[in-house]
């Protein structure tokens, strides 16, 4: 069961609390179990088979992996994607818009019980790694960083 509280924080009863990273800034060890799926639906399917074999499903994580490319303004951050060349397509799920635009599905993904945390991918290189440190990481609760 969750719960948003007034400060927009996700409170969780029976499964561990909403995690973010950056992909890059944890090591391998550190990461639930990272699934790669191209859709929601997909991933939401994931994550329900494998928390079925966990026993402590409170301390079982699954994180999935977003392809982000975010900007200011939507159509900068479609522009950036635009250039970029086909074989990036990492068959994941995808996001290119705002900050404040990839914050909801970051919320969503969590409420909807999709991961239990996210996996950032910078499509874009700097600008959008940026703009996730500066915007997307102070505004959520639990962040994974390196040890």
């Amino acid at each position: 069961m969750t719960i948003e509280l007034a400060d927009h924080r996700l409170l969780s009863i029976g499964r561990p609390p909403l995690k973010v990273a950056l992909a890059g800034d944890v090591p391998a060890d550190q990461l639930p179990i990272v699934v790669r799926r191209p859709t929601l639906r997909d991933a939401q399917r994931a994550r329900s088979l494998l928390r079925a074999g966990s026993r402590d499903t409170a301390n079982f994580s699954v994180a999935l992996e977003v392809e982000v490319a975010i900007a200011p303004h939507p159509a900068s951050a479609r522009a950036a994607v635009a250039q970029l060349p086909d074989e990036l397509d990492g068959g994941t799920v995808r996001y290119v818009g705002t900050p404040s635009g990839l914050l909801t599905l970051i919320r969503d993904i969590y409420a909807a019980e999709v991961a239990d945390a996210v996996l950032l991918v910078p499509l874009d290189g700097s600008a959008t790694e940026n703009r996730i440190r500066q915007l997307v990481l102070p505004a959520v609760t639990s962040v994974v960083r390196a040890a």
